[in-house]
């Protein structure tokens, strides 16, 4: 077939296949020698392939110097240029990029400058992205399976005329730039977020009650006050099947590991989880593994490896609790009472945490802070349903619009 499944309908006729290196001059870069100072540290961006994710490039890592670029087999590159990655760790080869400035780059990248008159750079880079799992495969066989010069001017291409080829090009750009608006959208409600939660537990701002009253001022508790040590032992029957959990590092949350009879769980010392409950992995929590029990893992199990707290009715609200912990004062507290010499392998000293001494607010002024956040959350969800239904969009249009 030489023309896509979905076209615009002012243009008909057959597309032009043609080989990139018909229609273009690709070649690469280069990497100045490290061992020289006076190579590195410049004005010129130097570019990897660690930069080239499907996206304009607008910035570099490394900077080299004239005399760096004189010296070696780097080259410099104007804006515009279509970078294609040669090799890279996992993913990286067979990703396509656009310089957004003039900049040299490593060996590891193709550098692509098509011919203006036949074909667009911008319609070539969308078209070799909607390319990437083949060009993947074309790649030389070996330990790191590489693509070469030679191969990238093999690639196929197929052109129809240069006012199709920049109708589709602005079109998918349009859509390209929706998608960075969202993130930049949602890059900044995460930074209010965060600015708005540094603020709260500073007590720097602070909510007004129902009546548009100041709450009243933040009390100071040691943890053990409004916290309370549970376990809730459970008899294991071989037979019967126990849905396990793990806390995953960084705040990421109380998840299950599925379900599994009594006999595959080696430990058979085991405690039986409520909702709504804060939990803490004693060996990760200096990682941020720690947070409540959601109601859809009530009755599942865990072992001693954690610790399973109620929190004491009218005192202590679980979800701010969970927003506490997350503050570098509580991260600070959890690392100075867990202890070992390697950072993988610190136990947590419970008793030693809960005379921690924490200054909060009224029940009424945390469950504030806490629906705040859970609007914001709210948004943030919004937010990255839209950049992954637009990023599908993009996807289908990837798969239509190009031969």
């Amino acid at each position: 077939m030489s023309t896509p499944l979905l076209r615009y309908p002012q243009f008909d006729g057959d597309w032009e296949q043609v080989k990139v290196g018909d229609v273009s001059k690709v070649t690469s870069g280069g990497t100045p020698n490290r061992t020289n100072l006076n190579y590195w540290g410049g004005k010129i961006p130097w570019v990897t392939t660690s930069l080239i994710n499907f996206n304009t490039i607008n910035d570099a890592e490394e900077y080299i110097t004239d005399e760096g670029l004189t010296n070696s087999s780097a080259k410099l590159f104007p804006k515009g240029t279509l970078l294609i990655a040669l090799y890279g760790q996992g993913v990286t080869r067979g990703k396509v990029a656009l310089l957004g400035l003039e900049a040299a780059t490593n060996q590891a990248c193709a550098a692509i400058l098509f011919v203006r008159s036949k074909v667009d750079q911008n319609f070539a880079f969308f078209q070799l992205m909607s390319k990437y799992y083949a060009i993947r495969n074309l790649a030389n066989d070996g330990g790191q399976k590489n693509l070469s010069g030679g191969l990238i001017k093999s690639l196929g291409l197929a052109l129809p005329s240069i006012d199709e080829q920049l109708k589709i090009a602005n079109f998918l750009s349009s859509v390209d730039r929706k998608i960075s608006l969202l993130k930049e959208k949602l890059a900044l409600l995460l930074q209010y977020k965060k600015g708005v939660l540094q603020k709260l537990f500073s007590q720097e701002i602070s909510f007004k009650d129902e009546s548009g009253d100041e709450f009243s001022d933040w009390q100071e508790y040691k943890l053990s006050d409004v916290l309370e040590l549970t376990l809730s032992p459970i008899k294991m029957e071989d037979e019967s099947e126990y849905e396990l959990i793990t806390v995953r590092r960084r705040n990421g949350g109380v998840n299950s590991r599925g379900f599994y009879k009594g006999k595959e769980v080696l430990v058979k010392s085991q405690f039986e989880l409520k909702k709504n409950q804060f939990i803490i992995s004693k060996r990760q929590i200096v990682h941020g593994a720690c947070g409540v029990v959601p109601s859809d893992l009530e009755g599942a199990i865990v072992s001693n490896e954690y610790n399973v707290f109620d929190v004491v009715p009218g005192l202590l609200d679980v979800h701010f609790f969970n927003l506490f912990s997350q503050t570098k004062y509580m991260r600070r507290a959890y690392f100075i009472n867990s202890d070992g010499v390697h950072i993988e392998k610190l136990l947590f000293k419970t008793q030693s945490w809960l005379k921690t001494k924490v200054t909060i607010p009224s029940l009424s002024e945390q469950k504030k802070i806490v629906a705040f956040v859970r609007a914001l959350d709210e948004k943030l969800v919004a937010i990255n349903k839209k950049i992954e239904l637009t990023q599908i969009y993009k996807k289908g249009l990837l798969q239509q619009m190009f031969v």
